[in-house]
């Protein structure tokens, strides 16, 4: 209570008579307990000084013994969960302790420069360091690091609690500024994971490499491995981790992957479900960036590890919260409304790729059926009625879902098609406010418009594209292959 005072010379702590404190901060857990920050430089002297002191600074013990020489210490600050755990800034970058100061680590990323000054965003749980003339560095949600224990970190993998994900849409409202300003880059959007590994998982040919260079500095022969070895190189897939995401009632939501290496790392669920757009053969690349943005409330993540094709939990799961950051202005629809809507949409989404992929696939043997014609043996007269037949059919069909090709090439307004309502019905999944009517009418609207195409398509698959595959294998056609 400032009753008791008692000046320390710092020789008592084995320093010269003009070192500096260049910080000193009491324990915020045990009212006996102290820290104090020292340095010598002005006497040529850039040894790290910090010492303990749980006696109320009658006795002192160093605890700056496995920071790097001539590491000035600058500021430190304790977590404040976790007594143990501190955090100290440094001339050449920001250093943490998980034991109270018996060991230090350089935090991950830190660039090698002078920090003077450290503070902790309680409710975010972040770390924010002050550099000598760079700026500020923030390290988003340390908590992970509470969890750190000896335990935690020689198994296999562990996933630590992440802190509530904040449940927005993200924008920027920032034109094109050149170079005008500078603007640092967000905190990574959703619900930010960390794990641990303790041991990294080479494939075989990694392994392989690594010793060929070793014999090769070494001057030996480098043996040849043998042609199966090399083929099973081949086949090898990198080990993963994959992080599964899954509601309160079990349902798998998304699935999140990353290259597995040992040590300390971060993974984001982007707060979206799978995408439910068709995949298709023709085309290894994925349409759009997700699914639907998936709605505030409880979820749980579980880590596991793919190596080389074998699966196996790791570690979880993790319940964690998704929480709105604001409430809007206008009541929009339920979760439970958003969810239904959801649902219905990659439903209908999933009819409607299966079939234009099944109208994709007539017109591609409407044009082979025409060439295959022209090589077969049937007498003119027998085959042209019925192709003619079949591109009548396709065409009247095209015109129904994407209206006029004559207007679409001039750009003259058309009529909107399916594909046109289920976008617009799309963008009630990208909002945290909708789907609102218009949403759930364009949607409707899409839905009435297949079922009224359904028969057409059906005559043409089951009845046209049969009749002419018959009579070309009647008239030696070649084949057609897919």
């Amino acid at each position: 209570g400032g009753t008791d005072w008692r000046k320390i010379p710092v020789t008592e702590l084995g320093l010269p008579g003009r070192s500096f404190v260049n910080d000193i901060k009491a324990d915020l857990f045990d009212s006996n307990t102290v820290y104090v920050a020292l340095d010598n430089h002005k006497e040529g002297d850039f040894s790290p000084y910090l010492f303990k002191s749980t006696d109320r600074g009658r006795t002192w013990t160093s605890i700056s013994s496995s920071l790097p020489d001539r590491t000035l210490i600058w500021r430190i600050v304790q977590d404040p969960v976790k007594q143990n755990l501190l955090f100290a800034a440094t001339e050449f970058g920001v250093y943490t302790s998980l034991n109270g100061g018996k060991s230090w680590q350089k935090l991950p990323g830190t660039p090698t420069i002078s920090f003077r000054d450290l503070t902790i965003q309680k409710r975010e749980n972040d770390l924010v360091a002050a550099s000598f003339g760079r700026g500020f560095y923030v390290l988003d949600d340390y908590s992970a690091l509470r969890e750190f224990t000896t335990e935690n970190l020689t198994q296999e993998g562990s996933l630590f609690s992440p802190r509530p994900a904040k449940w927005y849409v993200p924008r920027s409202n920032i034109g094109n500024t050149g170079s005008d300003y500078y603007f640092a880059e967000n905190p990574t959007f959703g619900a930010v994971f960390t794990y641990h590994l303790s041991q990294n998982y080479p494939t075989q040919k990694s392994t392989r490499v690594k010793q060929e260079k070793e014999l090769n500095k070494a001057n030996k022969a480098v043996p040849f491995p043998g042609w199966e070895a090399l083929d099973a190189e081949q086949l090898e897939t990198p080990a993963q981790v994959i992080l599964t995401i899954e509601d309160e009632e079990g349902n798998m939501i998304n699935k999140i992957k990353q290259k597995a290496t040992k040590g300390s790392h971060r993974i984001a669920w982007n707060l979206r479900h799978f995408n439910p757009y068709a995949i298709s053969l023709a085309s290894s690349s994925r349409r759009g960036g997700g699914g639907a943005m998936a709605t505030p409330g409880t979820y749980r993540a579980t880590l596991y590890l793919d190596h080389n094709g074998t699966v196996k939990q790791l570690d979880g799961p993790v319940i964690f919260e998704v929480k709105p950051i604001r409430k809007g202005v206008l009541k929009g629809v339920s979760y439970a409304d958003y969810n239904a809507f959801r649902s219905e949409f990659t439903t209908f989404s999933g009819q409607l790729s299966e079939f234009q992929d099944a109208l994709s696939i007539s017109k591609k043997k409407s044009t082979a059926f025409q060439t295959a014609a022209d090589r077969s043996k049937a007498a003119p007269g027998i085959l042209e009625p019925k192709l003619k037949a079949l591109k009548a059919a396709l065409a009247e069909l095209d015109f129904i879902l994407e209206g006029s090709t004559s207007k679409e090439e001039i750009g003259e307004r058309n009529t909107a098609s399916i594909r046109s309502y289920l976008y617009a019905a799309s963008d009630g999944l990208d909002s945290t406010y909708g789907p609102t009517g218009l949403h759930k009418q364009s949607l409707a609207t899409a839905q009435s418009l297949l079922e009224d195409v359904k028969g057409s398509l059906a005559k043409i698959t089951d009845e046209l594209v049969p009749e002419i595959e018959a009579a070309l294998k009647a008239a030696k056609a070649p084949y057609i292959s897919n």
